[in-house]
């Protein structure tokens, strides 16, 4: 358990709220691993984010008599998570599926994606005005914006639409 009367007491409220801070970014991002499947990930990052509780954010307890200190927990917690979320869309792990609607520039939405290296396939559809083009897409999801920009440079009025996938397996990668 960690001592925070060591510090000097201006500076443990910073302490308290960097701590949990921590606490809470391994909390997210090891919440976003588990939803997206990555076990081996998920058990790391649950594993340093015990150890850090019991060894660290379990002694701040017995500081949050001061209501600073009390602010600060709740604004590392708060904090921790939108940090969390950050890293992990930084590291962008996984897969998406970009779904593509072309009302007229449907095939050269498709050579685009695939003179720049991505698999497209497209499905000829019929919407409320007449024929559409739907593009499927799936790529890294770190890939995401440079497609979505290549999309808007072919076709400005497309609709795209995007949502995190796991890849089972196979693909025209595969």
């Amino acid at each position: 358990m960690l001592d925070l009367s060591i510090l000097p007491p201006a500076l443990i409220p910073l302490a308290i709220f960097l701590l949990r801070a921590a606490d809470l970014t391994l909390s997210t991002v090891r919440m976003l691993s588990v939803a997206r499947g990555r076990r081996l990930q998920a058990w790391l990052l649950g594993f340093l984010q015990a150890l850090l509780f019991i060894t660290v954010v379990s002694g701040l307890f017995s500081s949050l008599q001061s209501p600073l200190n009390l602010a600060a927990y709740a604004a590392g917690f708060a904090s921790g998570t939108v940090v969390g979320m950050a890293l992990e869309s930084r590291l962008a792990p996984g897969h998406s599926l970009l779904r593509i609607f072309s009302r007229e520039r449907g095939v050269a939405v498709c050579d685009a994606l695939r003179q720049s290296g991505w698999g497209a396939t497209d499905i000829a559809g019929r919407g409320k005005d007449g024929a559409v083009s739907l593009i499927l897409v799936n790529i890294r999801r770190r890939e995401v914006e440079a497609v979505r920009r290549a999309v808007v440079s072919v076709d400005p009025s497309a609709t795209i639409t995007v949502e995190q996938v796991r890849q089972m397996r196979g693909g025209w990668r595969a």
